[in-house]
């Protein structure tokens, strides 16, 4: 049984929406605004087989669960005391029985989860490869933020084997590696169709863009207006003021 007390080295922060709550290390990995941005991609709330590639801290889990109501939700994390934290995280908002952590390499997944059954694979995966950047120090933060444990290659070959046909499979990246995601997505037979790219001001370059691949999939490509992020430092844009003053 999880004792669901907040540690010294631990915080209690609100998620605002649904008034839910996340339990966080005070130093390290805390999650960040790309996990609201991408539980707020997918587009259908109806679907009930989900499952998270990479869960962290849980707030993408959580986040879909109060979305999608009827949604069941599966999540992979490879990091202890992450998957500990997220567990008692998922007890706080009272929904064990909807989200299920397993502490589990994603690069084994077919060892541990069927395959074609997920309508919907979500990720917010290392943004850096092995060799690019400062890595941190810290070893949660780092596994988090860098291609150590999983590639972007592996990520999509696992989302592709979980989805169903005419499943999703939805990440947010760099926009950099836009060009090389949309090949790998291409080349798993979940080809793109839907993106938006991710701007902190209107006259900045895209620095994040969401990406949705729909398994065996012959549709068009729709290109989204882009999410701006702040309307002037400090003060949210209006898609995001939308999404918390619900």
């Amino acid at each position: 049984m999880l004792n669901n007390e907040i540690r010294d080295d631990e915080s209690l922060d609100d998620l605002i929406l649904g008034d839910m709550k996340v339990i966080q290390p005070k130093e390290g990995y805390r999650f960040s605004l790309d996990a609201v941005l991408l539980a707020h991609f997918p587009a259908d709330n109806s679907i009930k087989r989900m499952v998270e590639l990479g869960s962290g801290s849980g707030v993408v889990s959580l986040l879909m669960a109060w979305r999608a109501s009827r949604v069941r939700i599966t999540a992979l994390e490879v990091q202890p005391a992450m998957v500990e934290r997220s567990r008692r995280s998922i007890v706080l908002n009272g929904l064990q029985e909807r989200i299920e952590i397993i502490e589990a390499d994603i690069r084994e997944t077919e060892k541990i989860l069927p395959g074609g059954a997920a309508e919907l694979v979500l990720s917010n995966p290392p943004f850096w490869r092995k060799g690019e950047g400062k890595i941190s120090q810290n070893s949660e933060e780092a596994v988090a933020r860098h291609e150590i444990k999983l590639s972007l290659p592996e990520l999509v070959e696992k989302g592709a084997y979980l989805l169903t046909s005419g499943g999703k499979l939805d990440i947010i990246h760099r926009a950099e590696r836009l060009d090389e995601a949309m090949e790998l997505f291409r080349a798993y037979k979940v080809p793109v169709r839907r993106l938006r790219f991710i701007h902190s001001f209107n006259n900045r370059e895209a620095r994040l863009v969401l990406i949705e691949g729909v398994k065996s999939s012959l549709g068009p490509l729709t290109v989204m207006a882009p999410l701006i992020i702040y309307e002037k430092t400090g003060i949210y844009g209006q898609e995001l003021r939308n999404i918390y003053d619900r």
